[in-house]
């Protein structure tokens, strides 16, 4: 038992209190933090610039509360737009919702083939098709050829429209992608090696306003397809052996990823048991798509940075991030 617990309100006014503290600090502007309180302890986590400027965070709040014991996890981000100046580093081009139609033929092509000698490795977030035709998804395996860089993706929900999501992993696979679903891949880039856990995801909701299973048969199947796919990244992810591991879902695992959609689908877009299993599993990175007018960077509760790289909300090609190791700090 925690010491001196206090009740979910009095919790609720202390992270609302450090957050607003960290964002108004004229010497800090931090926006992007959770703060988790475990009796007596309170963690920090999040991104921050600098080693510096994390460290004047966590003082900063110890100042507000010097009765806690602060465990600073707010550290230089591992996703950057330059490539490092030393130390090993990958370079990673994601996308998710091309909605390949009947007439798209070339339309990312160039593209495509852009990424040679730019990146080291392509991340397919799903809805790779429009209407889950396989004449869709050959279309695009067609685009893909001269693309040589491992590519790695999960299908969507557009993908499974017309129940022929067996043939498009097919015809994808076909053209050297390695498509999946409920499993991984381990991919050596130079220095490092990254393993990549994919599943499609499912809908749910997100903590305090989420659906259950509970009542009909169909709400119940609902939720329990969510908790299979959940669990099942879990298990992938904590067997992946890499120096770094990027989760790969179309579904988002966070609300902050879908701040610009209609709040009433929130329930359709995602769940936060992706996010559970993402944070128990362990990763360094989430990819996600499917919200087309949400946000590009969010943060799972135990601080992995999740990026949605929907192309109708990138509004390019693809995203190009540097993906890095940092000093991954123990908890005790």
């Amino acid at each position: 038992m925690n010491p001196n617990p206090i009740n979910l309100a009095e919790q609720h006014y202390l992270k609302e209190k450090i957050r607003q503290t960290l964002a108004t600090n004229p010497n800090l502007g931090i926006l992007d933090v959770r703060v988790q309180i475990e009796g007596k302890r309170l963690f920090l986590w999040g991104e921050v610039s600098s080693t510096e400027k994390g460290e004047r965070a966590a003082a900063a709040v110890q100042a507000l509360l010097p009765d806690y014991e602060i465990v600073n996890e707010l550290t230089p981000p591992i996703l950057t737009e330059a490539i490092p100046p030393e130390g090993p580093y990958i370079r990673v081009a994601a996308a998710s919702d091309l909605h390949y139609d009947l007439l798209s033929a070339g339309k990312l092509r160039n593209s495509f083939l852009g990424l040679n000698g730019e990146a080291d490795l392509l991340l397919l977030g799903g809805d790779l098709t429009d209407t889950g035709l396989p004449e869709e998804a050959a279309l695009l395996a067609d685009d893909l050829k001269g693309v040589n860089l491992p590519i790695v993706a999960v299908l969507g929900n557009h993908d499974y429209q017309s129940d022929r999501q067996k043939e498009i992993a097919s015809i994808l696979r076909d053209a050297k992608v390695a498509v999946l679903e409920g499993e991984s891949v381990l991919i050596q880039c130079r220095e490092l090696s990254v393993g990549i856990a994919g599943t499609k995801g499912f809908g749910g909701g997100f903590e305090g306003a989420c659906g259950t299973a509970f009542g009909e048969p169909e709400m119940k199947a609902f939720i329990h397809h969510t908790e299979a796919l959940a669990e099942r990244l879990k298990q992938t992810l904590i067997d992946l052996q890499a120096d770094q591991k990027i989760a790969l879902v179309h579904y988002s695992p966070v609300p902050d990823t879908l701040a610009g959609e209609r709040l009433e689908i929130f329930p359709f877009l995602g769940s936060y048991l992706l996010a559970e299993a993402i944070d128990e599993g362990g990763a360094d990175l989430v990819i996600h798509g499917h919200a087309h007018h949400g946000q590009e960077r969010g943060m799972t509760p135990c601080g992995v940075p999740v990026r949605n790289v929907a192309l109708p909300l990138l509004k390019k090609p693809f995203a190009l991030f540097t993906l890095a190791p940092r000093v991954k700090k123990a908890r005790s």
